[in-house]
């Protein structure tokens, strides 16, 4: 399987409009407008880079935004998520998608793009919303009858946006406001976070309370009470120095989905199994990805970074939770992570609708050890032997690449200057910082009689704070520590910049520290449910023995539509969870 890399590169920019605005209008009124705009590029290569744009309303309510700008150097939009963005020449207008359009006082919503550029990429100087330059404050305009007397108050104001959500929970009033009533069932998951005994969430001087932390939480399909996705600050604006990816209820699923409950798998294989070996992740690398709207187009069968050009044949809505946290040892031996699952098509030809819900543990791979990414490369069978799985009867995924992760190998061809060929530029290019990342493959299905279900996600991060190295305490080395090594690459050079200006060394866990884990690119890949039975299908946890009846240590599943087979290819997104320095997010995360 060929895979087109993309290099991603550590830059990045800022730019807040500073023009002023004024209206006028003929009916008597007070209206109060304004915005301010963050634009950042958390990733650069050579002719390509993927932009974030976080909208702020600093005026009065609006239903709906367009955001307008000009780029200065040629820049063009090759793919947006979040917002349908087209250009004219150096003109770009972005429009809100359906579910964020609404923006409140004070509310954000944010879209990305990717785009291609030559030469340079400065970022755009100015920006507009709804036709309003943005100033970074709010504007009041109070106008009379045509011709009568206009004022004009400009509010002190220029706080920054942050990244908390004001959006009301669906189903759970007391979500980051108060903690569970005192008779709920805690899983154990919620217990490992909640409880002060250091294991699950143990917050830094400055960081917000463990008691804050564990108002966050939800109700599993077992009634017990889970932890659940959370911003990276609170709305007291306190940092929990990690993050879980994007939020939710931004997705179409949400209202049938709910919060994802982090650990309900553990818990089921716990109650069932309560004397064998169980499987309790860390909680920090419960991970969510939300896109609506994403076109599948005919023939694209994932290898190329961008989507090909061709005929839309489905139009998919996608909610999923993956834990993948890459800054421990645990993928080193267990290829078994928890997947909640949520995928909605409607086929173009006839309009009829796919969808599955499915949570369960998802083996990546083989059990015991990892495979090879493309550093020092190609992309081979070489797999590393490192240990016991846990738990000892995981299954294992042999159609898939599985996990692909970064081991000493690479750095060393790194440090002998070794090259590869990159696709993007046709050229030939030395290994950098920037190919320590890793891969993570699956193929899952679940059949019985009457259902066909089968998909094959990826997960890539392009910078983890981990490596493999056998000669290592726990076998693991750290890329930042490379740095004042002379070792090649963006990301290095951008740490020994920290080193230069402060006289302090950065270390694996410091928010300034590039390596994350933060930087990744989630597809949900191939896709497929035929089901002429009972959408609710049980299986065990690792999704195997489906019946349609429960049994003991069973998941609920739904699984709907019979199309007729269709190789859809669902797009996920890139995504920068770190764009915004103010989260002080950090390793381990």
């Amino acid at each position: 399987m060929h895979i087109r890399r993309h290099r991603s590169r550590f830059l990045s920019a800022l730019a807040v409009a500073t023009v002023g605005v004024g209206s006028t209008v003929f009916v008597a009124q007070a209206a109060a407008t304004g915005c301010a705009v963050t634009y950042s590029v958390p990733s650069q290569w050579d002719n390509g880079f993927t932009a974030n744009v976080n909208v702020t309303n600093l005026g009065d309510p609006i239903s709906s935004w367009t955001v307008t700008w000009s780029f200065t150097a040629g820049q063009k939009v090759t793919q947006a998520w979040n917002a349908t963005a087209t250009q004219s020449g150096a003109q770009v207008t972005a429009r809100s998608a359906g579910h964020n359009g609404a923006l409140a006082t004070g509310g954000t919503a944010s879209f990305g793009f990717n785009g291609s550029w030559t030469g340079s990429n400065p970022a755009p100087a100015t920006f507009a919303v709804n036709g309003t330059t943005c100033t970074g404050a709010p504007v009041t305009t109070t106008t009379g009858s045509p011709g009568g007397p206009t004022s004009t108050t400009t509010s002190s104001s220029t706080s920054s946006p942050t990244s908390t959500t004001t959006v009301p929970p669906a189903d759970n009033p007391a979500w980051g406001k108060s903690l569970p009533p005192a008779d709920a069932q805690t899983s154990m998951a919620y217990d490992i976070v909640a409880k002060a005994d250091g294991t699950g969430y143990s917050p830094r001087a400055g960081e917000c309370s463990r008691e804050i932390h564990a108002r966050y939480w939800t109700y599993g399909p077992d009634g017990k009470v889970y932890p659940t996705w959370h911003p990276p600050r609170d709305a007291s604006g306190c940092s929990f120095g990690h993050e879980h990816g994007d939020d939710p209820r931004t997705s179409d699923l949400f209202a049938t989905a709910k919060w994802p409950y982090f650990g309900y798998t553990s818990e089921v294989m716990m109650s069932s199994n309560p004397t064998g070996a169980h499987r309790h992740e860390d909680h920090v690398g419960h991970k969510v990805l939300a896109v609506n709207d994403s076109n599948v187009i005919q023939g694209d069968n994932g290898t190329s970074f961008f989507p090909p050009q061709g005929t839309t044949i489905a139009t998919c809505d996608i909610l999923f939770k993956f834990h993948q946290g890459t800054h421990s040892p645990d993928a080193f031996t267990n290829n078994v992570h928890e997947l909640i699952y949520n995928n909605r098509c409607t086929h173009k030809d006839d309009n009829q609708v796919t969808e599955a819900r499915f949570t369960a543990l998802i083996p990546n791979g083989r059990p015991g050890g990892f495979g090879a990414t493309d550093c020092p490369g190609p992309f081979n069978n070489r797999f590393t032997t490192v240990g016991p799985a846990v738990p000892a009867d995981s299954p294992s995924d042999t159609r898939s690449l599985g996990r692909l992760i970064t081991d000493a190998s690479c750095v060393q061809a790194i440090r002998e200057g070794k090259t590869h060929f990159e696709v993007i530029t046709g050229t030939d290019i030395p290994f950098d910082t920037n190919d320590l990342h890793e891969f993570w493959f699956s193929d899952v299905s679940v059949t019985t009689p009457q259902l066909t279900f089968a998909i094959t996600p990826l997960f890539y991060v392009l910078n983890p704070s981990r490596y493999y190295d056998a000669s290592k305490p726990n076998k693991l080395a750290r890329q930042v520590d490379l740095c004042y090594d002379g070792i090649r690459g963006d990301y290095c050079d951008a740490v020994r910049r920290i080193t230069g200006q402060t006289g302090q060394q950065v270390a694996w866990d410091d928010p300034r520290s590039p390596f994350k884990g933060t930087l990744r690119e989630y597809r949900a890949g191939g896709f497929k449910v035929r089901n002429s039975g009972p959408t609710a299908v049980y299986t065990d946890v690792y999704g195997r023995n489906a019946s349609t009846t429960p049994f003991n240590g069973s998941i609920r599943q739904y699984f709907s539509g019979n199309h007729t087979e269709q190789n859809l290819f669902v797009r996920g997104a890139t995504r920068d969870y770190a764009a915004n320095a103010a989260d002080r997010i950090h390793s381990p995360n």
